[in-house]
């Protein structure tokens, strides 16, 4: 067995090799990382008969895959389970503008995260935890490499409509980086434009120092709700690119 090099290995490297319709097989991952299984090496440590009463043929399937028993997973350069995430719980019953300032909170600390190494972003998964149990997601190609948060909440906001019943918690996870920031095509700058690259260069030099929480936000929730820890939350400040 080759656990020891597949150890590491976010356990959404084997989705696309379960053999399963595309939902299947994303809801199977999803539920084995609300488990606290994340990576193969997690995976390969379960007994193989728990594996498969809980899970049946594709839980045996995945066990296989996290153990290197069958075809090898190859690490590729830009790889698909480079990935990051994040997931925030939500009140029964979230919906419309709160719905949406929870997507704009997982956006704001997806791209604060030290693991993007200030990389930008070609494609996401938004997942759901729904109220009666089951599980959604959808994933969401950019077109064109962003770390843009105004961008990203346009791109991904009417995919909430497509929620088929109330959720319980909101995930979302890149899929796919781009190259940095600092590597795209820019026209020279100048004014104000030069004043927001100086600005951004000294958040970044500020997060790099005391961490991804040492710079944010105040973002308004429920405004009329009585628990005052319910009308707003802090999220990080979204540092300009460079």
């Amino acid at each position: 067995m080759r656990v020891g090099y597949l150890s590491g290995v976010r356990v959404a490297a084997i989705a696309d090799r379960l053999g399963l319709p595309e939902r299947e097989a994303g809801n199977l991952v999803e539920t084995l990382r609300r488990l606290g299984i994340e990576t193969l090496g997690d995976l390969a440590a379960l007994p193989a008969d728990k594996v498969a009463d809980r899970f049946g043929p594709a839980g045996q399937r995945a066990l296989r895959l996290g153990r290197g028993e069958d075809e090898l997973l190859v690490c590729r350069r830009h790889g698909t389970w480079d990935e990051l995430a994040g997931e925030i719980e939500l009140a029964e019953g979230t919906a419309g503008d709160r719905l949406e300032r929870a997507l704009e909170l997982l956006i704001d600390r997806l791209l604060a995260s030290p693991g993007r190494k200030e990389r930008t972003l070609l494609s996401l998964r938004l997942g759901a935890l729904l109220g009666d149990g089951g599980n959604w997601s959808v994933e969401q190609g950019l077109g064109r490499p962003t770390a843009d948060p105004r961008a990203l909440r346009i791109v991904l906001t009417p995919r909430l409509e497509e929620l088929p019943a109330p959720a319980i918690s909101l995930r979302l996870h890149s899929t796919r980086f781009g190259p940095r920031a600092a590597d795209q095509l820019q026209l020279a700058v100048r004014g104000d434009e030069s004043r927001r690259h100086r600005l951004g260069a000294a958040l970044r030099e500020v997060r790099a120092a005391q961490g991804a929480d040492s710079l944010l936000k105040v973002l308004p929730v429920d405004g009329a709700s009585r628990v005052p820890e319910r009308r707003a939350l802090l999220t990080p400040f979204p540092v300009p690119s460079r």
